[in-house]
């Protein structure tokens, strides 16, 4: 069967949260030529039980399970749900999220009249339990101006982004494991789209903001890695990708973003409640990856900078 988008669910010991999350998939699939696709990477609670049971008589939601020898993270199970999708467009939502049900129809109609690979969702942000999460704004950067990706906050989220299955298959995109995996991959789908970015008005995406998510949960090394390495893969990516003369223009720009992110890990590191000795093994840690990319013979332009001098010296 042909869907116009197929929403892929990644999820992990989800419990106490697949019966809301399922709440939402049937809904969303009873407004639209939608299909939903639960993966699960490798749960060890109730969830798959729960949602095995729940789906049996739904024609458009779907589980699947990913391999353990394909590692952890919500990359592994999006590359699935990608591989299993049927629709023309896929979206990722967060197991924790949801999708306005009355603003699916408006979506599936804008979706007829457009013919881009990537489609910006508005969203609204729902804090609670003591999040004070911000949303980064959009930013239609491509190769052509890929400088303004360095320079200017933006989103980093592939859960706010729709996109063409058509382009994923034809760029071979797919996530790396671990966590931050869809840094990497949003900057490829922004760097190989040749077609103009549409943005959908209405806020049909519903993001909840917690303190137990990726983003606030505690400082790990596998967190600190994950981030490094969505740079780093960035940074390897454009070296092959362009030409010396045009990784040359942009240079100056990546090693503003290097020193950016470090003093961001680093500043994340000295507020967090972690003890004096944890804290000094972490930044350890990140000194010893960020210091081999990072060129010291720079102007200070911003506190950033300073910060980045001071803990590079």
């Amino acid at each position: 069967m042909f869907y116009n988008i197929s929403i892929i669910i990644p999820f992990f010991n989800a419990s106490k949260l697949i019966q809301t999350s399922l709440k939402n998939a049937k809904d969303i699939t009873k407004k639209a030529n939608a299909e939903v696709i639960y993966v699960d990477n490798n749960s060890n609670d109730s969830s798959t039980k729960i949602l095995k049971k729940k789906i049996k008589s739904e024609k458009n939601i779907s589980l699947f399970r990913t391999l353990r020898s394909e590692g952890k993270g919500p990359g592994v199970a999006r590359n699935l749900g990608i591989i299993k999708s049927k629709g023309k467009y896929i979206l990722f939502l967060d197991v924790d999220d949801k999708l306005d049900v009355r603003k699916i129809r408006l979506l599936e109609n804008f979706l007829k009249f457009k013919n881009s690979n990537l489609i910006y969702l508005n969203r609204k942000l729902i804090n609670n339990k003591g999040s004070k999460e911000k949303l980064s704004p959009f930013l239609k950067y491509n190769r052509k101006n890929i400088s303004s990706f360095f320079k200017k906050s933006n989103n980093m989220n592939v859960i706010f982004v729709l996109f063409k299955k058509k382009f994923i298959k034809k760029n071979t995109l797919k996530f790396n494991k671990g966590i931050h995996e869809d840094i990497f991959f949003l900057f490829r789908s922004h760097f190989f789209n040749k077609k103009k970015i549409s943005s959908f008005g209405p806020k049909i995406y519903l993001k909840t903001s917690y303190k137990g998510s990726i983003t606030h949960s505690n400082l790990t090394f596998s967190h600190l890695n994950g981030m490094y390495y969505a740079w780093k893969n960035i940074d390897i990516f454009l070296k092959k990708r362009l030409s010396k003369v045009n990784y040359r223009k942009i240079f100056k720009t990546i090693q503003f973003r290097w020193r950016g992110e470090l003093a961001n890990e680093y500043q994340k590191i000295i507020k967090s409640k972690l003890s004096r000795a944890m804290k000094r093994d972490f930044l350890k840690f990140i000194i010893k990856k960020y210091k081999k990319n990072i060129q010291l013979n720079y102007k200070e332009k911003t506190k950033k900078d300073k910060i980045v001098r001071n803990i590079l010296q």
